[in-house]
């Protein structure tokens, strides 16, 4: 339940205020045919101290000395222009003139949605994910109102154009977050680790990624972190499962952030009707850790890390017979990175994650308990070679060791499993604007893996074409390769890469700032997925790499900020067309964890005169297929159709003089049975598998919280 740091983003972007010196400038940034430009950087040279132009074009810096001081003025499409202050000239008039590069030009957009990057679709930033109704503050639950994905209120992970939730991967500021998720436990969703008031940017690509990226059939999130802190701030939220203190202290370039929290689902589970027979409603404690560093060449060192430990514990029926579900989980996550300019058209970006997590599980008499350690390091060299070109090539080492241990109480099975593995990667990506209209991005990615023994290359193309000044045609096409799940490579190193092609056509048109309009068709081919039958128990079978299936569909995303004012609203629509043989499937089939059809509305209206922003999501989905053992023909069934309407209010006020949220969440509101599916329980003692219903543990869920931010 993060929701910890939860608006009180919302109070720094509402009430936060820049520091000024004692001399203005001002001006007007016009492009060369005299059109106003809007959110143009204005900036001294050598310093933090800048701002951004207004509707009209205008700026008004403050500064404490204009003399011998130089002002530059950047907007991605047009070539900066830097002009030298002389104490004289305080009001400026600056014509930008466009780049081959430019924003109007065409950009390469196939299967990504961005939130930092302004030469892709932004759709979604750190604040749109907090006041996204149902979202409760994580990332994964707004981005399943995105098309092409799947809303599984079963499963926490991200379920990506008929993809399972492995085939996703997370990177934060460029790095594998090994277990970005919180454990996954029968009956239980699991949850994002990471608060999105730590990110600046979110990059959500369902497929066509770039070449920087691999081990990741599916999609791929890409995370980046904040820049340096430029306020001291103390946080305080009292929530209804819990509470959260924060302390960010700040110098002129650099800042370190420290949180702790706490959460406690036991009271509120008193007061609750539930689904499951608790005997220890979810606890955990968390620590974030941030520091921010700028170095007078240039460079910035980031330091993020994250600990987290929980435990829970419920009775459910397993095998006809009531049996004790417990799960403990200790995890931490290490992220460091360092970027520095090389000159005025290179960067270099280096940096090192790990992950540690010790998982212990209990299901009835099973007992497993796993232990996991992952490192990689990574160097990217992005270098602009001409005013069209940017060339971007890296290397990278992921490092994985892991250890499985099965045991079952009372009895005599034990087994032991464990695997080390290095994969070794390489990539080079240009991007070239042939001209303001015609884009192409080739690339190619190598792998081996050390474990396997085996290698891989990846050849990927994406090219766009500019239609009119708001719309644009891209393509995209790609080969994806992806090692086996630790599940399967504890059993031993005889496997292949599974491996994914896609295909993407997208149309956009539209402004963010006003409405976006995109539609994109797709189609994947999957090759040696893993496949096996089933032994006299779960670690007893035959595991091959024979599966293979497709995945086809159009996803539908409309946004519009215009049209109504004071509300901001998406629609979003999937339809998904797929089959795979896979897992221990006799045939080839629908995954049980696929709707054909998903659609989500999301809407927010601000009331100024009440300081209130309400929001509500809607979600609904065609029933997932499901096999009733006993069937003749596999998957033939399939479960309800899916509803889910979130209710939210946040209320801006002061208490002690300090700025307030109240926040208050409803999800459920309709009081939906919330079906999604059912999940095929193996029975290893000879008798007949059953179906266990993924249903919510609770109904409807009820939140309320106060966010306090001390300056």
């Amino acid at each position: 339940m993060r929701i910890q740091i939860v608006l009180i983003i919302t109070v720094l972007l509402i009430s936060g205020q820049w520091l000024y010196g004692q001399t203005s400038v001002s001006g007007k940034v016009t492009s060369n045919v005299g059109e106003a430009l809007i959110g143009v950087n204005i900036s001294i040279v050598g310093t933090y101290n800048g701002t951004i132009t207004d509707e009209n074009g205008l700026f008004d810096l403050e500064v404490d000395d204009l003399n011998g001081k130089e002002l530059a003025a950047s907007y991605i499409g047009y070539k900066t222009q830097v002009i030298g202050l002389d104490g004289k000239h305080k009001y400026l008039l600056i014509k930008l003139s466009e780049s081959v590069a430019s924003l109007n030009a065409v950009t390469i957009t196939a299967g990504s949605f961005a939130a930092d990057d302004k030469q892709r679709a932004s759709v979604l930033e750190p604040l749109d994910i907090y006041t996204t109704a149902g979202s409760l503050g994580d990332i994964n639950g707004a981005l399943k109102t995105l098309p092409g994905t799947q809303s599984a209120s079963d499963d926490g992970r991200l379920l990506v154009r008929g993809g399972a939730a492995s085939e996703t991967s997370v990177y934060v500021d460029g790095l594998l977050a090994a277990k970005p998720f919180t454990s996954k436990v029968p009956d239980l969703p699991s949850r994002g680790r990471f608060s999105p008031s730590l990110f600046s940017g979110t990059v959500f690509s369902t497929g066509g990624y770039s070449a920087e990226y691999g081990q990741a059939l599916s999609s791929v999130l890409v995370l980046e972190s904040n820049d340096v802190a430029v306020e001291e701030v103390t946080g305080v939220s009292l929530m209804t499962v819990g509470g959260d203190l924060s302390k960010t202290w700040c110098t002129k370039n650099r800042s370190t952030s420290l949180s702790v929290g706490y959460m406690n689902l036991a009271p509120y589970y008193a007061l609750v009707n539930n689904r499951l027979d608790w005997t220890k409603p979810g606890e955990s404690e968390s620590l974030n850790f941030m520091h921010r560093k700028k170095f007078e060449n240039g460079g910035l060192l980031n330091i993020f890390s994250n600990a987290e430990y929980g435990n829970r514990a419920f009775n459910t029926i397993l095998n006809d017979e009531k049996a004790s579900i417990e799960n403990q989980n200790g995890n931490i996550y290490l992220n460091v990175n360092y970027s520095l300019p090389l000159g005025d058209k290179s960067l270099l970006k280096s940096g090192v994650a790990t992950t540690y997590n010790n998982d212990r599980q209990l299901a009835g008499i099973h007992r497993t308990q796993e232990n996991e350690v992952n490192v990689e390091g990574r160097v990217t060299f992005v270098t602009q070679l001409s005013d069209g070109i940017e060339l971007k090539t890296g290397i990278s080492d992921a490092f994985t060791n892991y250890e499985d241990h099965y045991n079952q109480i009372q009895g005599e099975t034990n087994w032991n499993g464990r695997y080390k593995d290095h994969i070794i990667g390489a990539f080079a990506e240009p991007e070239i604007k042939i001209t303001s209209r015609f884009a192409v991005r080739p690339g190619v990615r190598y792998e081996y893996s050390t474990y396997l023994e085996k290698q891989n290359l990846s050849p990927r193309l994406a090219t766009a074409y500019r239609l009119g000044k708001e719309s644009q045609l891209s393509l995209a096409y790609g080969q994806y390769f992806q090692n086996p799940v630790a599940d399967y490579l504890k059993f031993g190193s005889d496997f292949q890469y599974e491996k994914a092609s896609h295909y993407i056509m997208s149309f956009q048109t539209g402004s963010l700032r006003e409405r976006l309009l995109r539609m994109e068709a797709y189609y994947k081919d999957y090759y040696h997925l893993v496949t096996y039958t089933r032994g006299s128990h779960p670690y007893d079978g035959s595991y091959k790499n024979d599966g293979f299936g497709y995945a086809k569909g159009i996803d539908v995303f409309f946004r519009d900020r215009k049209t109504f004012i004071g509300t901001d609203y998406w629609i979003s629509y999937s339809y998904i067309d797929t089959k795979r043989l896979f897992e221990d499937y006799p045939v080839e089939a629908t995954p049980d964890f696929v709707a054909n059809h998903t659609v989500s509305a999301v809407a927010k209206y601000f009331i100024g005169a009440i300081h209130t922003q309400v929001g509500a999501a809607w979600t609904t989905a065609s029933g997932r297929p499901y096999h009733q053992p006993g069937d003749t023909d596999f998957m033939s069934r399939k479960a309800a159709i899916y509803n889910n309407l979130n209710l939210n209010l946040s209320y801006l006020t002061q208490i002690a003089g300090y700025s307030t949220i109240v926040h208050f969440s409803i999800s459920n509101v309709l009081g939906s049975k919330q079906l999604v599916g059912y999940q095929t329980i193996a029975n290893y003692d000879g008798g007949q598998d059953y179906l266990m219903p993924l249903l919510p543990d609770i109904k409807q869920f009820v939140f309320l919280g106060v966010f306090i931010s001390i300056k």
